[in-house]
């Protein structure tokens, strides 16, 4: 059927308010995508920006960490991207200057204790001089302060030597020979000193100073023993050729001369013999060779044995030998044959020096833990400018008496070695025309007793031998 004209206007209409309808709606469901595209955008960007700040903030909190000094620190990034890989190779940087940093402090502190362990005394100064590192050993030789550190070394150790030997250092840019100086002051000392040039663009220093002092002592020492040795070995020597060629020349003819000769070639053999005996015996204390045996040691027994080895000599030349041990002093913790020879030597002493008359008398007594063994005599006495080197070897305070009668000199040097070995101390006091007491002092013994051994045939060669010398 025909629709009229208007009714085909009007379905037009119908169809354009319906497209129009649609238009408007798609417009609106545009603006709709639209704003929910950017809003979607702008919280993705705000995500990735959050995240990139925090992955930022990481890095440069690790960062300052690291500067500060703190190694272990780790960003601990994940992911692959730029800033993640930047975090990793923040963690591998940090994890090598960690173990390179612990390498060198493990370096520094193991030379650190080197020095600290070194007897030789180092110094390092810097280009002007100045003192940059010092360790302990050169402290306690030169006696110097915390202060040091800093100060010119010339201004330390004033010493014209060490002023050369710093500017010769300088000059030839290499190690210098050592240079002995000897410093004055509260402690002297004899420094043996070496200079190096240390490498680098800082032009320093390094002294290394050897103390010789005691090195030095010991030397003046032995030099001193070796002459008085050969001073006390030449006077027998010379005697005992002199009566042999005496008896080559005629005297073997006349028994009366021959016998008296044959006396004297005997008497000084004798004083030989003691001599390189006192002379071995000491040696071997210096030496530490010497061993004690520890033991605890009765003095009710070794001192009646001692003084009976001297009493027949005592009682010809009128010396009165006498003891007086408490019962409450009953023991040291020594070394028996040691004491006993310590004894025979001070009781030898007081017999053989003091006139006819004299009391000679071994006391005990003890306190805070020591035995104080006393041996007195009220003889002549000995001068107090003696008293100091008196234990000294080959001291001897009348040199002519003394070789009369047959002294060794080294007699009071064994005594005080042995003593001090049984961690003792031994003194004298004396005044002229009342007499000498020597004191040793020795640990007292415990309540262990340890059971001794029985004498064996050297120690009763040993004091047979000291009883006929005597």
């Amino acid at each position: 059927m025909t629709l009229s004209v208007r009714t085909k206007f009007f379905l037009a209409s119908l169809v354009l308010i319906a497209m129009s309808m649609l238009a408007a709606r798609m417009e609106d469901l545009f603006w709709v995508g639209a704003l929910a595209s950017v809003g979607l955008a702008m919280m993705l960007s705000d995500l990735v920006s959050r995240r990139m700040s925090s992955a930022v903030g990481e890095l440069t909190d690790a960062a300052r960490r690291m500067t500060a000094g703190d190694l272990s620190v780790r960003t601990r990034l994940q992911g692959q991207d730029e800033l993640a890989q930047l975090g990793h190779s923040l963690d591998r940087l940090a994890g090598s200057l960690e173990s390179t940093v612990g390498e060198l402090r493990a370096e520094r502190d193991l030379q650190g204790r080197i020095l600290e362990a070194m007897q030789e005394g180092v110094v390092v100064v810097d280009r002007e001089g100045r003192i940059v590192l010092v360790n302990p050993a050169l402290r306690a030789m030169l006696l110097l302060g915390a202060d040091a550190v800093g100060r010119l070394l010339i201004e330390t150790v004033r010493h014209a030597q060490l002023a050369d030997l710093v500017a010769e250092a300088r000059a030839s840019g290499g190690s210098t020979p050592p240079v002995e100086i000897e410093l004055p002051g509260l402690k002297p000392r004899r420094l043996l000193a070496h200079a190096s040039p240390l490498s680098g663009d800082d032009e320093g220093l390094l002294f290394v100073f050897v103390d010789v002092t005691e090195l030095r002592r010991l030397e003046s020492l032995r030099r001193d023993f070796v002459a008085n040795a050969s001073h006390e070995l030449r006077t027998p020597v010379a005697a005992v050729r002199s009566a042999t060629e005496t008896l080559r020349s005629g005297a073997l003819a006349d028994p009366v001369a021959a016998i008296r000769f044959v006396d004297i070639i005997d008497r000084n053999a004798q004083r030989l013999q003691s001599l390189v005996e006192d002379m071995l015996e000491l040696s071997k204390l210096e030496s530490n060779e010497f061993k004690l045996k520890k033991e605890r040691v009765e003095l009710r027994s070794v001192v009646p044995i001692v003084l009976a080895l001297f009493r027949e000599r005592a009682e010809k030349k009128g010396v009165r030998l006498s003891a007086e041990i408490p019962p409450t002093t009953t023991a040291v913790d020594g070394d028996a044959r040691a004491l006993e020879h310590v004894l025979s030597n001070l009781v030898d002493n007081a017999v053989k020096y003091c006139p006819s008359g004299t009391r000679v008398t071994v006391t005990a007594s003890h306190e805070d833990g020591r035995v104080k063994l006393v041996v007195s005599d009220n003889g002549n006495g000995i001068p107090p400018e003696h008293l100091p080197r008196l234990f000294e070897r080959f001291y001897r305070v009348d040199a002519g008496r003394s070789r009369e009668l047959g002294g060794t000199g080294l007699g009071l040097s064994i005594v005080k070695h042995m003593v001090e070995a049984m961690r003792g101390k031994v003194w004298v006091e004396s005044q002229v025309g009342a007499g000498s007491t020597f004191t040793v002092s020795l640990p007292e013994a415990g309540e262990e007793v340890e059971t001794d051994e029985p004498e064996d045939e050297a120690d009763e060669l040993h004091r047979a031998f000291k009883a006929g010398s005597a």
